[in-house]
């Protein structure tokens, strides 16, 4: 490796900040030389060289370049700038052994159906347990309805969405329809001759299946895909019709202690035949805008909080004990928020804007009946909007100047 093997740390925030940071992993690996088995970091302001949680993560097997290391930063670092001119501090960069996995981090179980297909994933941290469907049909019944959507969420052990049996301790008889986090359209760009407005496919009643899944001391992590479909739109890169066959990624994530989801989630398609591999790549993310839906039993609600002119995140909460509350916050903009959806008070549909990639926070929580919606603006801003940011570190003068006036002891 190189006698400077740094990673330089960006807090673009005014004030001090500890967290979760990502960085590609494949840049790094081609700098430093180092496999992900031995891979060691540590905070270069602790003399103790005490490793950080860390792991490395595969996205898509397909695509390497979506290999992802992520890092927790436990320690709070000082405040840099918007530009990312100003370091925060340096992360070293090491072989040894990396830090074996310890009792209560995240940890994800696949389960399987008799024909060896994947069903569902169950997520578990020290916060939630979320059991997540990957078929239309979880109880094997004509209610097919339910394909990419979480059916259970426990927060602290007690269910969130139907939480008024759940405070009882009743849990025979809960709404049979309970779910959320279900993409159920999604919305792609219109052929551009003729000229028509949107393609929609629904996707609540088709199968996903698992791309790839990983935990370690920072998340559990799945990727699943939904059924391919057939898309015939305009390439974005050359403007012209192509035939496509794709697929809706999506990248859904655990972190240690916490009371969310992170979900990323992208388009991605290929050539549906010889003819359409003439022109354009061979891969293509096309953009892409997305419904979610879910069907939550919160009773009387307060009215639906969400912030203009930057419409990014919304809260909503029960005015009754035990206080349930759910937030979303975005890369993209909320276009729409329906409540109740279909005359239905339990069920809640939010539209968001298209985009090439879309990065959603998930948020749970309970017994809090004022500033829930204050936590879901705080998340946006940290983990959407303004995330702690990381870089291979370069040898420059200006570099070297920064890492001299910036870097302070813990």
């Amino acid at each position: 490796m190189p006698s400077l093997n740094l990673l330089t740390v960006f807090n673009p925030s005014n004030y001090w900040r500890s967290g979760i940071c990502s960085i590609p992993w494949q840049a790094i690996a081609q700098q430093f030389q180092i496999s992900p088995e031995e891979l060691v970091l540590s905070d270069l302001r602790d003399l103790s060289y005490q490793p950080l949680s860390a792991q490395i993560d595969r996205i898509d097997p397909e695509d390497p370049s979506r290999d992802t290391l992520v890092v927790q930063l436990p320690q709070p670092i000082p405040p840099g700038t918007e530009d990312n001119v100003l370091a925060s501090t340096f992360i070293r960069v090491d072989r040894g052994k990396p830090i074996p996995l310890g009792i209560g981090e995240p940890y994800l179980e696949i389960v399987y159906g008799s024909d060896r297909r994947e069903r569902g994933v169950r997520f578990v941290n020290n916060r939630l347990i979320i059991w997540f469907n990957l078929i239309p049909a979880p109880e094997d019944n004509e209610r097919n309805w339910f394909s990419g959507s979480a059916s259970s969420v426990q927060l602290d052990r007690q269910e969130m969405l139907d939480p008024f049996p759940a405070a009882m301790g009743e849990w025979v008889g809960q709404d049979p329809e309970k779910r959320c986090m279900q993409v159920n359209k999604l919305q792609l760009p219109g052929l551009s001759y003729p000229k028509s407005p949107y393609y929609q496919v629904s996707l609540f009643n088709h199968s996903y299946r698992l791309v790839s899944h990983s935990n370690g001391p920072v998340r559990a992590t799945i990727t699943i895909a939904s059924e391919p479909f057939d898309y015939m739109g305009p390439d974005p890169i050359t403007g012209h019709n192509r035939h496509l066959v794709c697929e809706l990624y999506r990248v859904i994530s655990l972190y240690a202690g916490a009371d969310y989801l992170i979900e990323e989630l992208f388009v991605k398609g290929k050539p549906k035949a010889q003819e359409d591999r003439v022109e354009g790549a061979e891969i293509v993310n096309l953009d892409f805008g997305l419904q979610y839906f879910a069907h939550m039993n919160m009773g009387q609600t307060q009215e639906i909080e969400q912030v203009f002119p930057v419409p990014d995140w919304f809260a909503v909460g029960s005015t009754a004990e035990p206080y349930a509350a759910y937030g979303l916050a975005t890369n993209l903009h909320i276009e729409s928020v329906t409540h109740p959806h279909e005359g239905n008070k339990s069920c809640f549909s939010w539209q968001l804007l298209p985009g090439k990639s879309a990065k959603c926070l998930h948020l749970f929580m309970r017994g809090q009946p004022q500033g829930f919606d204050a936590r879901v603006g705080h998340y946006w801003y940290e983990l959407i909007y303004r995330p702690l940011k990381a870089e291979i570190y370069q040898d420059t003068a200006v570099k070297s100047q920064i890492q001299k006036n910036r870097l302070v002891p813990a």
